[in-house]
């Protein structure tokens, strides 16, 4: 199945639901960084819930960034996504090399302890964040902690990638629940019910679920109401004029170091590995921008 994505509400509830089939997109990411099987787990899981929180953004070009520093041995993540399903991200150790817990990739070792960071930009001026400590490293219990401890928001999250023998992503999705706890208690009692018998969602993806079908499991049959379809892919922003502009900023003083040093300088983008080379008569001309700005 093509990577896609719907968000829904359930008729006539307060209950709202977004769900994706993610697998292109984290089989790229882990190409892109060389991921062995763990830490491409680890990155999609956290690719595939930045791409649900992208779509609870209102606008397209809304942003949402997550970050998880962490002190097992994948080190952190980095994910960034926007509203119209554009995904990127990285892992600070490609290589993370752990026997199986219980016959499953151990993400929750590879992260360890740590911190979630979340940053919003919703063309608002200032950015929102928050932070709040990994209750279990495996990522889709840590960002339902975030939604109650943050925003008060009762949610469910599940995400899951599976790595074939190949050691190759070949299925990856999510989805993620939320509903106000105002809701009545036998309907609360319902989902709880039913997000307990869901399947792991990578059994779902693997059996050809759509992401609608993902969310009727999820909610017990309750009825949706599609909002919309998206297609989450993976993308990055990256180009030449950017890097130039991240140069001058660094300032006068690091530029004129690097301009006296007389050789190129290389630049690779954390997201997508693409590298960018400066010779020195660029570098003088990024110098004098930087100067002028100043």
């Amino acid at each position: 199945m093509s990577d896609t994505m719907i968000s829904a509400v359930v008729a006539g509830e307060d209950i709202y639901g977004v769900a994706a089939v993610t697998t292109r997109a984290v089989e790229q990411a882990q190409r892109v960084h060389a991921a062995c099987p763990t830490a491409a787990a680890a990155l999609g899981r956290l690719l595939t819930g930045g791409v649900l929180m992208g779509c609870l953004c209102k606008e397209p070009e809304h942003r949402i960034a997550l970050q998880i520093t962490c002190k097992g041995p994948i080190q952190k993540i980095h994910v960034e996504a926007d509203g119209a399903g554009h995904v990127r991200g990285y892992p600070g150790q490609s290589v993370v090399n752990l026997p199986s817990r219980h016959g499953k990739l151990d993400v929750g070792g590879a992260v360890g302890k740590g911190v979630l960071h979340v940053m919003k930009d919703i063309g608002l001026g200032e950015p929102y964040s928050g932070a709040v400590p990994l209750v279990s490293g495996e990522i889709a219990e840590d960002l339902a902690n975030y939604f109650v401890q943050s925003e008060q928001i009762p949610s469910a999250v599940s995400l899951g990638v599976f790595v074939s023998a190949d050691q190759m992503v070949t299925a990856a999705g999510g989805f993620l629940v939320q509903f106000h706890a105002t809701l009545p208690e036998d309907l609360i009692a319902h989902i709880e019910r039913a997000l307990a018998a869901v399947p792991a969602v990578t059994t779902m993806v693997r059996d050809g679920y759509s992401p609608q079908e993902m969310l009727e499991h999820a909610l017990g049959g309750l009825p949706l109401h599609v909002l919309r379809h998206m297609t989450p892919m993976w993308a990055c922003q990256c180009s030449r004029e950017r890097v130039s502009q991240a140069l001058v900023a660094l300032g006068a003083g690091v530029l004129r170091q690097i301009v006296g040093e007389q050789q190129s300088e290389q630049v690779r983008c954390e997201f997508c590995a693409t590298e960018y080379a400066f010779e020195p008569q660029e570098l003088v001309q990024l110098l004098h921008e930087a100067l002028a700005a100043e």
